[in-house]
């Protein structure tokens, strides 16, 4: 049903990059994972490169070069998942995304905020959607007609499952597509048994219509809706590591709602000027609805955040000639912010109206320009350079005890950015990518005008902070010669003006939990990694082979800010946050080479993590790590799969996951990975 898609002009491969630094994730490949929700189908299928940390079930914040949340950009069909809202530190963006609705996925590690903006400073996830194209045929092979999808998967550890069913259709000029979707999970069990406050349920739409000018022109609109419904928050419900009970009675996500309108409009011969021109114009919205209740309190909150924003981007690329190409674009976007708060106490049911979570009236906008050239054989390298300019401004109702707010505060703040990636071959086999690039972050109002709870206290927003601003060196290996394919990076990120939190009221020293910190540019924090990856076939007529991966990253922030509490500096040569240990993955791979086989594919892997105790300050107190170190772990998946009936169009799957049954936690997640769990999948296609 679903064609492969035609990426924004910005996103396309450059001469010079490295498949060290990209993995590409088909539909199919996440399909094959058998996993419950993209984060997690996406850190399975990539491998290398990418560690997944969930706090809860209906969570998933990517890890990619030791950055997570904010420093981590998200996009589908080429905008911005990531909006002003998005909090500093792991969130839920990524689990908003049905898979069902994904035709592929693209991470690109390490900077991209040339092309991108803010936020692409770890990494880009670039998510594809389906789509069914003016002409083309249906997942049967009947061109002009109606295609059926319907897919369904279900696994043990979580006694739920989730499935879609999907329509499109196609002649000679258009071409749609529909998909409504559901998932229901309920607690889910892992190597120690099963874990409360896990389950929750999901609805989707999806639909793209698309329509063909000729050959040459089209336009295509593209509707997303996911509602999470009743998430808890696991780990504010559950006693973690150093707590002897939890640090909420009641925390639940009740609505988590992601709604985009995408059109997009392609012109492949738009003249002199240009050799192809994209332009997208979108509106968006994300509503969350929370409730929570702290342990031994009678009062209750109700909280909403309502997000809606729009903007436009425009790519063009041009071939100037002499080994030159030009791809040059504008971006702008705005979002506007309501929050609402009304507290309940339990025992009286006297409701009481507070501020909302953001300051009222909250505003946030963003424009870019940028420019990439791509320049063919100079001295016998390929040579990329680009450079972008951005600006910020925001406003909103200073935040006092009244919902309404203060005066207004408003601010600015720009940033300009630069990259260069020269690319040689040094044989037939060989090719060698070397990068130096910047990024930076732009304040959210996430940071600049919200108030909000830590585990530690109150963290209040600072409206005079700067934008983070990264410089990245990288050295990328590429060998290609049959039977082998391997890739090695190694790369240094260097992040300042990092924005953190500084103690301003230590609060009663006999009391936790009481303490005020400000959020501020604190210091710089130092990265360094290397990711290999080796696959080789076991021969040319043979349908099996094996690969592995590896990933090694460590961090350390330097920040000389004294704490008032201590006199000393806590968090100067340090550790890094939430850095993932050494991890990896090898596997014996099954791809049948027979038209019509009974098993198409299989997959035997272990997956494993090392120790990790090379713990920041914060996450010795955070509860969800253990402050001895995350045990390291190994757990070992089997998954295979085939077609159903002669077209192929159809196919079934089953997996067996954790086949040991292995009790681990991934470093920095709330809640323990599942246990062993019995997965199958099936897709008819009509």
């Amino acid at each position: 049903m679903g064609e492969t898609v035609v990426v924004a002009p910005r996103s396309k491969p450059t001469l010079t990059t490295s498949r060290a630094d990209v993995i590409v994730v088909t539909g199919e490949a996440l399909e094959r994972t058998g996993e419950r929700n993209l984060p997690r189908a996406i850190a399975k299928a990539a491998g290398t490169g990418v560690w997944m940390q969930e706090t809860n079930t209906g969570g998933g914040s990517p890890v990619v070069r030791g950055l997570i949340g904010p420093h981590v950009l998200i996009l589908v069909d080429g905008v911005r998942l990531n909006d002003s809202s998005t909090r500093l530190g792991p969130n839920q963006s990524l689990n908003t995304i049905d898979p069902a609705h994904v035709e592929r996925v693209e991470v690109v590690k390490g900077p991209s905020s040339v092309l991108y903006g803010s936020d692409a400073v770890g990494g880009t996830i670039l998510v594809w959607t389906k789509r069914r194209k003016p002409g083309s045929a249906s997942a049967t092979g009947a061109l002009g007609a109606f295609g059926v999808e319907l897919e369904g998967s279900a696994e043990s550890a979580t006694e739920g499952g989730r499935g879609s069913l999907g329509v499109s259709w196609a002649n000679d000029t258009d071409g749609a597509i529909a998909i409504g979707s559901l998932a229901e999970w309920d607690d889910l069990r892992t190597g120690g048994g099963e874990v409360d406050f896990t389950g929750y349920h999901s609805t989707g739409f999806f639909s793209s219509w698309e329509h063909a000018f000729g050959s040459k022109r089209s336009l295509r609109a593209i509707l997303r809706i996911h509602r999470d419904f009743d998430v808890p928050r696991t780990d504010r419900l559950i006693a973690g590591y150093g707590q002897t009970q939890p640090s909420n009675s009641e925390f639940d996500f009740k609505v988590q709602e992601n709604t985009g309108y995408t059109l997009v409009y392609e012109d492949q011969e738009a003249g002199p000027f240009a050799d192809r021109i994209q332009a997208r114009f979108f509106l968006r919205r994300y509503v969350e609805e929370r409730q929570i209740r702290n342990t031994g309190s009678n009062n209750r909150r109700l909280e909403q955040d309502d997000v809606q924003g729009f903007g436009v981007g425009v790519d063009v690329v041009k071939d100037l000639g002499g080994g030159h190409r030009l791809t040059w674009g504008v971006d702008f976007e705005r979002d506007d912010v309501d929050s609402d708060r009304t507290d309940t106490n339990v025992v009286t049911s006297a409701q009481t109206a507070q501020p909302g979570s953001f300051a009222p009236n909250a505003h946030y906008a963003s424009a870019g320009v940028f420019a990439q050239d791509e320049i063919r054989d100079v001295a016998g390298f390929d040579v990329t350079v680009g450079a972008r300019y951005s600006y910020y401004d925001f406003s909103f109702n200073q935040i006092t005890s009244s919902p309404s707010g203060g005066p207004e505060q408003e601010g600015d703040f720009d940033a300009l950015t630069a990259s260069v990636q020269a690319a040689r071959s040094l044989s037939s086999s060989t090719r060698v990518v070397a990068t130096v690039a910047q990024g930076f972050r732009a304040p959210h109002l996430d940071d600049l005008a919200r108030n909000s709870t830590v585990f530690g206290g109150t963290e209040l927003a600072n409206p005079d902070l700067d934008p983070e601003k990264s410089l990245t060196g990288e050295i990328a290996l590429e060998y290609t010669s049959n039977p082998w394919r391997a890739t090695v990076a190694v790369y240094h990120s260097t992040l300042s003006d990092y924005i953190g939190r500084v103690l301003v009221d230590a609060g009663d020293p006999g009391t936790t939990g009481d303490e005020t910190y400000l959020r501020e540019n604190v210091g710089t924090v130092e990265f360094m990694g290397v990711e290999a990856e080796v696959r080789r076939s076991l021969g040319a007529d043979s349908p099996w082979s094996v690969g592995g991966g590896v990933t090694w990253t460590r961090g350390r922030q330097y920040d000389d800010t004294i704490n008032p509490a201590t006199g000393t500096a806590d968090f100067d040569d340090v550790p890094a946050r939430r850095i993932p240990p050494l991890f990896g993955r090898a596997s014996l791979t099954y791809d049948a080479l027979d038209e019509d086989p009974v098993v198409q594919w299989g997959e035997l892997a272990l997956l494993m993590a090392s120790e990790q105790d090379d713990l920041h300050p914060e996450d010795l107190s955070d509860p969800r790590i253990d402050p001895d170190g995350t045990a390291g772990w190994a757990a070992l998946n089997a998954d295979v799969g085939g077609p159903l009936g002669a077209s192929g169009a159809s196919s079934w799957s089953f997996g067996v996951h954790n086949v040991l049954d292995k009790e681990y936690r991934v470093h920095g997640s709330g809640v323990d990975a599942p246990g062993i769990n019995a997965v199958v999948g099936l897709r008819w296609s009509f």
